[in-house]
């Protein structure tokens, strides 16, 4: 197995300015629980020579890999580059510039909902999936951008045609959300969380996901391409040819708000199984934890004392677990307009309730061999996969959560995925 690695330095529109070589380490994680990280080291003296200024905020770098000799690569992660350090390695005295990253998703992180409490646009009721789109459309698209009042403010919005919203796809359970005041990608997780919590209610519901990812990019870096279409020309057996010197076609990269509706990536639990006798896990702990559940969400509306309106979201199975399981949690519901639909507000913190069910264990990216099973990162399993895992006697369908890629200063790889909650 010999996986291969290109990092391409992007200004902020995505136009290419230097492929990163020479690197001393680099490590970067892909997330659904959150921010995805990057972080590269390299000489500095000599990358400066390549390229100044050295750092600018939010330029991008694009990582390429390939997990083994004769597949092609593919973009594994954007990130945009927020802090530089510059730091003099003690072993050699040689001064390093290291990187430091974030995935796109944080774009959601620099954008709250400004307008007023109960007006249109801070009180809705739709599919979760929707929902998460009208809101990103209203506080960063070009075109719809609202300033506090809900009108039109471009000023708030990114780059025109460089950041899209994907389509409404109705897919996702209906409910009211309230969202004045509050960070976008904090509604956007708690609108995740209320669909996870209603489809472990009904099969009929799907839970929501969601992230910014690269759109409308034709790109192959590393192999000879057909001048006419840009595609890479073949060997007889099929294999893209690869160049001496790496070849990048960079139509300028686009990022686009997406949701994805029952699973973020594929379902494999009827492939390999993956377990330490098979060798492409290790490292496994399971346990059950019920330290911090909250199973009763008492949700108060309009009034004072007595008069005060007030409903109940309850997880029944849950609660009747035990004669004492009964775990009471109050949520204030005073903004919500429909009074008989307080018990939707309190669906999210049902989810953030539930008992911890943890497989804590790290998926190996292993070539396999004649006792064991081949599981490549990129090719076997991916982020948002779920795959069968066997411990403890017990069967677990699990889901990748998070991936962990990494080469340290002397040539190790380590490419490792993680989930860290079964139960939820």
């Amino acid at each position: 197995m010999s996986s291969r690695y290109e990092f391409w330095l992007t200004d902020d529109k995505g136009k290419l300015l230097l492929n990163l070589e020479g690197y001393s380490f680099f490590a970067y994680s892909r997330s659904l629980l959150g921010l995805g990280t990057f972080t590269m080291g390299l000489p500095y003296q000599d990358f400066r020579k390549r390229i100044f200024p050295v750092f600018q905020p939010d330029w991008r770098v694009e990582c390429w890999r390939s997990p083994a000799t004769g597949i092609p690569m593919r973009r594994d992660a954007v990130y945009l580059l927020r802090k530089k350090n510059i730091y003099t390695r003690t072993t050699d005295n040689v001064q390093i510039i290291q990187f430091y990253g974030r995935s796109t998703i944080d774009l959601l992180n620099r954008r709250v909902v400004v307008q007023a409490a109960g007006t249109e646009w801070t009180r809705k009721e739709g599919a979760i999936d929707d929902l998460m789109k009208e809101i990103v459309r209203e506080q960063m698209l070009y075109g719809s951008a609202l300033d506090e009042t809900g009108a039109l403010d471009n000023t708030r919005a990114y780059p025109e045609g460089e950041f899209s919203v994907q389509a409404d796809f109705g897919l996702g359970p209906i409910v009211t959300v309230n969202c004045a005041e509050t960070r976008v990608m904090d509604v956007l997780k708690q609108l995740k969380d209320t669909s996870f919590e209603l489809a472990k209610e009904s099969t009929s519901n799907y839970k929501i996901y969601f992230d910014i990812l690269p759109y409308n990019v034709f790109s192959f870096a590393g192999y000879i391409l057909d001048e006419e279409n840009a595609d890479p020309i073949l060997d007889e057996q099929g294999f893209p040819l690869e160049s001496e010197t790496s070849i990048s076609v960079n139509s300028g990269i686009g990022l686009q708000f997406q949701t994805f509706a029952g699973l973020y990536g594929q379902d494999r639990t009827l492939g390999a199984v993956y377990s330490v006798e098979n060798g492409n896990l290790e490292g496994p702990n399971y346990s059950m934890d019920h330290l911090e559940e909250r199973n009763a969400v008492i949700v108060k509306g309009f009034g004072r004392g007595d008069s005060r309106v007030s409903d109940w979201a309850l997880d029944s199975d849950r609660i009747n677990q035990s004669r004492w399981n009964r775990c009471e949690l109050f949520r204030d519901g005073s903004q919500e307009p429909d009074q008989d639909k307080l018990a939707d507000l309190g669906r999210a913190d049902l989810w953030d309730g539930e008992p911890v069910e943890e497989l804590a264990a790290e998926i190996l990216n292993s070539p396999g061999g004649p006792q064991a099973p081949r599981s490549l990162y990129g090719i076997d399993w991916d982020l948002g996969d779920l795959l069968p895992i066997e411990y403890g006697d017990k069967r677990f369908d699990v889901e990748v959560s998070i991936v962990y890629v990494a080469m340290d200063e002397n040539g190790r790889e380590t490419v490792t995925g993680r989930n860290e909650v079964v139960g939820q």
